[in-house]
Parts: structure tokens; sequence; C-alpha cells
């Protein structure tokens, strides 16, 4: 009986040491808007041979879909990401919502050639950006459809270190594809700077990404409560203590 209770101690001391860990990560959490557009590309086939299109299977088993409402992301409701989940479930809104684009972003975009350049999928959020052990990766579908399937579809994934680091996986179907063994794959990994705009360049797509930091929610709310506190008439701040 008395090994039970060591044992039952100790699993209730590790999993309350594992959630202070995830507590701490939750609250360095940084913040930031991101903007990302993915272009067609106008396909020049004597580059059609020069590169290799390698078949990328997306790992689907823990993604973030972007919501259009103000309805809270669904996750893993278990296993590393899921405190991570609890909290953005129930501290906030915002995360991983899409918003109305930015005036200055659909300036950016209305460059592109609506013709040799047309956009496949455009979208703006705000997310919790962790270290790469907690970061989760958001599912992108374009709405425009080849062979009965999305025309695009991949992961996008934000993690910081010491700088901020993107990855996309994407699978694309050129709009000629007589099957979907022409499938084309884009896999890339990139160090970035928040309030630049970054290209990634591919024979078949083009990726605009923007980052821009945001205020914590949570930061928020606690000066938002420290202020209404401060604003109390003293006999209410007496009746409240």
């Amino acid at each position: 009986m008395k090994i039970f209770i060591i044992l039952a101690t100790l699993a209730s001391l590790l999993a309350s040491n594992v959630f202070a860990e995830d507590e701490a990560a939750i609250k360095k959490a940084r913040w930031y808007q991101i903007n990302v557009t993915f272009f067609q590309q106008k396909n020049d086939r004597s580059l059609d041979e020069s590169f290799n299109y390698n078949k990328i299977e997306l790992t689907m088993a823990d993604v973030v879909r972007l919501y259009k409402d103000e309805n809270t992301f669904a996750l893993a409701n278990s296993g590393i990401n899921a405190p991570l989940s609890l909290h953005h479930e129930n501290a906030n809104a915002l995360a991983f919502t899409m918003q109305n684009i930015d005036d200055d972003w659909a300036d950016i975009i209305n460059k592109l050639d609506p013709v040799s350049q047309s956009i496949l999928f455009n979208a703006q959020w705000v997310q919790p950006v962790y270290e790469q052990q907690h970061s989760v990766p958001i599912y992108i579908e374009s709405s425009s459809q080849v062979l009965n399937q999305p025309q695009l579809k991949g992961l996008f994934n934000l993690h910081v270190s010491r700088y901020l680091h993107s990855s996309i996986e994407l699978q694309f179907i050129p709009e000629d594809a007589e099957n979907l063994n022409k499938t084309l794959s884009l896999q890339q990994t990139r160090r970035m700077r928040s309030q630049e705009v970054h290209y990634i360049d591919h024979p078949s797509l083009g990726v605009l990404i923007r980052i821009l930091p945001f205020e914590n929610p949570l930061d928020t709310k606690e000066k938002e409560a420290r202020e209404a506190q401060q604003n109390l008439a003293p006999t209410e701040a007496i009746k409240s203590t």
C-alpha cells in the first residue's frame, strides 16, 4: 500500500512538473500577426527538368485549422500540447482566427499579376509562437480544386529560438495535371525577421510572408484588470478588499 502511495505521489509530482514547464512556455510565448499569400507562377516548361519534385507526405496528427469566425480552434486534447490547447481555448479568442486583410498587405499583393500570378491562398491571423517543441503546424488549403482535390494544401509552421523560423510543406496540383501523380511538392525552411516581407520562390509557386509583433492578450487582460482596479472609487475599493 505504501509503495502504491509513493508511486502515485511521484506520478503527481512528475505531472505537475510537466504542467509547470508548459505554463512557463505559455508565459514566454511571443505573439505575432501573420500574413501569408500563396500564388501561382507562370509555368516555364524549360525549367521543368531542372527541379526535382520529391513527394511530401503531410503529417496531419496535430495541426491547427484557421477559423473564419470567433470560434476557438481545435487541437489535440492529450500529449505535450494539451496544456497549450487548454490555454488558448480558455484565455482568448484571437489565436488562429482569420482576420480581414490589412490595407498595406492588400497593396502588396495587388502588385501581383492576376493572369500569371493568380492567388491560391491569402490569410491573416494572430498566433502565439513557441519554441520548436511546442510549435504546431497550421493547415492550409486552397478553395480552388483540380482533379476533385484542393489545388494547394500544406502545412505552415513557425517557431522561435534565438530567431523566428518558418517551415512550409506544400502539395500543388497544376491545372493541366492529368492525374495525381503530377502533384508537385515544395518544402522550405527559413530564418525570418519580423516586420519584413519574405519571398519564397519556386518555378510553379510563390509565397509572400510577413510577421508583425502583437501584444500578448494575457498581458492585455492583466493590464486592463489593473487599470480597472485603479479606477475604482475609494469606497468601492474598500468594499472589494
